[in-house]
């Protein structure tokens, strides 16, 4: 293993949502959720929506570094899809994009490299980390959507 390569491994042990990703998944989640409880309705979707895509679009950042073409190819396609639908979710119908984040942690859970596909490898942290963020945030917008009266 070279120094460059340890070092980032040291590194990244050393994060707490490497040691805790559950733990620090459920207050990321709620962090994020927290400003849809103020937000007007329409902010809410708005800011739901753009967040989707920034989020399935980490994956395309570790098909760039980690991953081979093909594998670029695939997660640049998916994020387009999750940007897709947050916008049509913004347009014509909010709940697509709760919906997304639910279908987001299912991409997550694709991502487990005991489930060895031919998906780019991410940490093995990061798939329970962003599981639980997707869960809180896209059960929480459910919930809080419904009390405001947009779905």
């Amino acid at each position: 293993m070279s120094t460059q390569t340890a070092g980032r491994h040291d590194h990244a042990h050393s994060s707490v949502f490497s040691r805790r990703p559950v733990l620090t998944g459920v207050a990321v989640g709620i962090g994020s959720l927290l400003p849809h409880a103020f937000l007007p309705p329409d902010a809410s979707l708005a800011f739901a929506a753009i967040l989707i895509a920034l989020i399935a679009g980490i994956y395309f950042g570790f098909a760039v570094v980690n991953g081979s073409g093909a594998q670029q190819m695939i997660e640049f396609n998916v994020s387009a899809l999750f940007a897709v639908a947050g916008l049509l979710g913004l347009l014509y119908w909010p709940v697509l994009v709760a919906i997304a984040y639910f279908a987001h942690a299912a991409w997550d859970f694709a991502h487990h490299n005991r489930v060895r596909r031919a998906l780019v490898e991410i940490p093995q942290w990061y798939v329970p980390w962003c599981v639980v963020i997707d869960v809180i945030v896209g059960a929480g917008l459910l919930v809080i959507w419904h009390r405001h009266g947009l779905l």
